[in-house]
């Protein structure tokens, strides 16, 4: 068979592992595993072990072996028993002789070593768990605390394991190289799609914040909950007509709550973002607490909106030029920024601009692809 200069035949065989289903796409778990396959898919035929969504697996995908694994928190490794995924694993390794592996959260408690493989991490759990415990009431930090030293066990031993390890940010990044005492720790930030132009929506009629996300995700409701306390109300004093979009999956009863009250709307379960982000003139990414990369700032950057945010919202984001005036970390100044924002219409559209065409020339799925496809051609020398 001829090989290609990597040693690699041409289409090698990789098996994929995640522990969540990736389709349909419905957080920023399936979201990575998506956007890096789909790529991946046009080097690589792919044999997928993974649960089994309500969408089906697209065209690149060669052969998807289903998964099913009990217990709560199925990408915490530590939080179910992987026997089930390491039988399976170890059956297809012996059964289809992939020649390299590429494993998401969850999956890493089930190596053995055989084949080469990288873990794309995707967030480092012990600093979401330690910004956790910063944040919140006593219970969620006492929560977060006792999360923190068996995630950092489990990284510990992953990155060790593992020919390379990748993730979305720098502090992730960071994070993991300092537990796991070893240099192979990548940042491989997201893409985004970006629409066309001509299908984002103009700005409403009325001066329009949004924010985005899942809305039972912890990091979320935190943030909504703090705008919605801190931020929003300096905004609506400054401009009485002006309107809070809350648009995301499963809003938890506090932050559904919020509807309706002193101009806030919660659009619940939104099909497309891209209309809802068409209508907002600016967005907000006030985060307290989470780690990785904050895909709402992309998508919201693709739809030419600029975003005011707090720094820790920044993690895994190269700003456009002119954005630092937009990034505080104290409620008054974040509301200051918005207001300005929401006042002078030529700044905010030219932001808005500069950042749609970053996102163009540096936010590609294919340029993320790239980079892990070759973290796993290089793996075969092992840890």
């Amino acid at each position: 068979m001829n090989t290609a200069p990597d040693g690699l035949p041409p289409r090698p065989v990789l098996l994929a592992v995640c522990t969540l289903p990736p389709w349909p796409v419905r957080n920023g778990y399936a979201l990575r595993v998506d956007g890096l396959l789909r790529h991946l898919a046009t080097r690589w035929s792919i044999l997928l072990l993974a649960p089994t969504g309500t969408a089906a697996a697209p065209p690149g995908i060669v052969e998807h072996v289903p998964l099913a694994l009990q217990g709560p928190g199925v990408t915490y490794p530590w939080r179910f028993d992987p026997g089930v995924l390491r039988a399976s694993v170890e059956r297809l390794v012996q059964d289809r002789r992939p020649v390299r592996a590429l494993a998401w959260p969850g999956a890493e408690e089930a190596w053995r070593g055989l084949p080469p493989a990288v873990l794309d991490m995707i967030d480092c759990n012990p600093l979401e768990f330690w910004h956790g415990a910063l944040a919140g009431g006593p219970r969620e930090r006492w929560r977060n605390l006792s999360q923190l030293p068996v995630a950092t066990l489990s990284a510990r031993r992953a990155v060790r394991c593992f020919a390379a390890t990748t993730c979305v940010g720098e502090r992730d990044a960071a994070w993991l190289s300092r537990i796991g005492g070893r240099g192979r720790v990548h940042v491989v930030p997201n893409g985004v799609e970006v629409p066309d132009a001509a299908l984002v929506p103009a700005e409403a009629v009325q001066p329009t914040l949004g924010f985005i996300g899942s809305l039972d995700f912890a990091p979320n409701i935190d943030a909504v909950l703090h705008a919605a306390r801190a931020i929003w109300p300096r905004i609506r004093r400054a401009i009485p007509d002006a309107r809070f979009v809350v648009a995301g999956r499963n809003p938890v009863a506090e932050v559904a709550a919020l509807h309706g009250r002193d101009g806030i709307e919660v659009a619940a379960d939104v099909a497309e973002m891209v209309p809802v982000l068409g209508r907002c003139w600016v967005t907000l990414a006030p985060m307290r607490s989470g780690a990785g990369i904050k895909n709402k700032v992309l998508e919201s950057w693709a739809c030419a909106r600029p975003v005011v945010m707090t720094p820790l919202a920044t993690n895994g984001l190269v700003l456009p030029a002119g954005h630092q005036t937009l990034v505080a970390s104290a409620p008054a100044a974040l509301a200051d920024a918005v207001i300005g924002l929401f006042r002078d219409a030529p700044m905010r559209r030219g932001l808005g601009l500069a950042a749609r065409a970053q996102v163009l020339r540096h936010g590609s799925w294919a340029a993320a692809a790239d980079r892990v496809d070759q973290l796993l051609r290089d793996a075969g020398a092992g840890p």
